[in-house]
C-alpha cells in the first residue's frame, strides 16, 4: 500500500522509533509534536530528519491536563485539515495518542494511516486504515543515530588515510595478538606498562628505550621479532627494547586492540562502523571518545577496548562498566548495546557487574571470538 508522505509523530526520548519509519517510508514532511519536556528531543529529531533531506516542523503540545490534551489534539487536527497522513503513535503517553487518533480520524477518515514502530521485533505495525505488518528496513546510518540522540561527530580515526595505511601494514601482527590473546595476555600487560612509561604523558619527553623485567622466550619472543620486522621497535634479544616512535608505543599501549576490531569489521561489512570516534553533545561542551561504534539493523553497538588489567580497584571497575552501559543507552537509545573487549582476564565479579548492567564482555581467550559475537549481534 502506498503511504502518505506527510507524517505526524510525538517527540520522545527514544527518537529512533520516529526516525526509522520516516526514512523507510520516504516521508516528505514530518510534523513533530513536542511537550514542554521534549523540546530538546524534538530539536534533535528535526536535525536528524533535515540531515536526510526530510522537511520537519515542530508544534507545541500541552499535555498538562486531560482538557489540555484534547484541546491540543483538536488544534493539531485543524491545522492539518483533511490531508492524508501517517500518524506514528509510538511516542507520547496513552492519553495523547488516544486524543490525537480520535481527532485526526474525525477529519481525515480513511486518509489516516496509524502506525506503531515495533523496534523490539523489527516491524512496522499498522492499525489504520487496515491492520497490517511490514518488516523494518535497515535504514539508519551512524550519523542518523547520533543526530536523533543529540550527538555530533567531531572526528573518527578510520577516516584518516595515514591511520588506515599504518593499521594495514601491521595487520598480521594485530591478528596474531588478538587471535592469541589467551596465551599472550600476561605479556600484553608488560608491553602496555613499558609503552605507557615510554610515552611519559603528560610530562614528556618520549623515552623510547625501556627495560623488560625478563628476557622473553617462545611466543613472546616471536611477537617482538615480528614487531621488529615491521619497524615498530628494536629488541636486543635480551631485556632491552626501543620503541621506534610514539605511534608504535601507543600501538602497544592498547591501540592494537582497536585495530583488531577494525580488521575484523572489514570482513563482516556491517551497515556502518567507525573506529576512534569522538562525539560531542549538542548544546554542551562535553564530549566522549568511542573506541568503536557499529550500526547494523538500526542498532548501535559501542565497543570499549581495554588492555590494562582489571581487578585492582573494584570501585573503578564497577564505575567503568556503569559508564559504558550509560553511554550505550544515551547514544544508542533502547536499542543501544555496549561490549567490553578486554585483552586481559577478568574475574567473575566484573562479569556479574557487566551482566547486571546489560554490557557484553569478551576477555583474554574470548577476544578471538569477536567475529562470532558480531555475527550473532548483527543477526539479532
Amino acid at each position: 500500500m502506498n503511504r502518505p508522505s506527510l507524517h505526524v509523530c510525538i517527540a520522545t526520548g527514544q527518537n529512533l522509533a520516529n526516525l526509522i519509519p520516516a526514512i523507510q517510508l520516504q516521508a516528505r514532511e514530518v510534523v513533530i509534536l513536542e511537550t514542554s519536556e521534549m523540546r530538546a528531543s524534538a530539536e534533535n529529531l528535526k536535525a536528524a530528519l533535515k540531515s536526510r533531506g526530510i522537511a520537519a516542523r515542530r508544534l507545541s503540545f500541552d499535555d498538562a491536563t486531560p482538557e489540555a490534551i484534547v484541546h491540543s489534539a483538536q488544534q493539531v487536527a485543524l491545522e492539518l485539515g483533511e490531508l492524508p497522513l501517517v500518524f506514528n503513535a509510538t511516542g507520547g503517553h496513552k492519553l495523547m495518542t488516544l486524543a490525537l487518533t480520535d481527532e485526526l480520524q474525525d477529519l481525515a477518515g480513511d486518509n489516516l494511516h496509524l502506525l506503531y514502530c515495533e523496534t523490539r521485533h523489527d516491524r512496522l505495525d499498522w492499525l489504520k486504515p487496515t491492520p497490517a505488518m511490514e518488516n523494518m528496513a535497515d535504514v539508519l546510518r551512524l550519523e542518523d543515530v547520533l543526530f536523533a540522540q543529540g550527538f555530533r561527530i567531531q572526528t573518527r580515526g578510520d577516516r584518516d588515510v595515514q591511520w588506515m595505511t599504518d593499521a594495514d601494514a601491521r595487520a598480521s601482527l594485530t591478528r596474531t595478538m588478538g587471535d592469541g590473546a589467551d596465551k599472550l595476555a600476561r605479556f600484553f600487560g608488560t608491553l602496555n606498562a613499558l609503552a605507557d612509561k615510554a610515552l611519559n604523558e603528560p610530562e614528556g619527553p618520549f623515552r623510547a628505550r625501556q627495560e623488560l623485567p625478563f628476557a622473553p622466550g617462545g611466543r613472546n619472543a616471536d611477537l617482538l621479532r615480528d614487531a621488529q620486522k615491521l619497524g615498530l621497535l628494536a629488541w636486543d634479544n635480551d631485556t632491552e627494547i626501543v620503541f621506534s616512535h610514539t605511534d608504535a608505543a601507543r600501538y602497544f599501549r592498547g591501540a592494537w586492540l582497536e585495530e583488531y576490531v577494525w580488521i575484523k569489521l572489514r570482513g563482516l561489512r556491517p551497515a556502518e562502523s567507525a573506529i576512534n570516534l569522538k562525539i560531542e553533545t549538542v548544546g554542551a561542551k562535553t564530549d566522549n571518545e568511542l573506541d568503536a561504534a557499529i550500526v547494523h539493523r538500526n542498532r548501535l553497538l559501542i565497543v570499549e577496548c581495554k588492555t590494562k588489567r582489571f581487578g585492582r580497584d573494584a570501585g573503578k571497575d564497577s564505575d567503568h562498566i556503569y559508564k559504558l552501559a550509560q553511554l550505550a543507552r544515551q547514544v544508542g537509545g533502547l536499542m543501544g548495546r555496549g561490549l567490553l573487549l578486554s585483552a586481559r582476564p577478568v574475574d567473575e565479579n566484573l562479569r556479574k557487574r557487566a551482566r547486571d548492567n546489560q554490557v557484553d564482555l569478551l576477555a583474554a581467550e574470548e577476544v578471538n571470538k569477536l567475529v562470532d559475537y558480531l555475527k550473532h549481534w548483527m543477526g539479532k
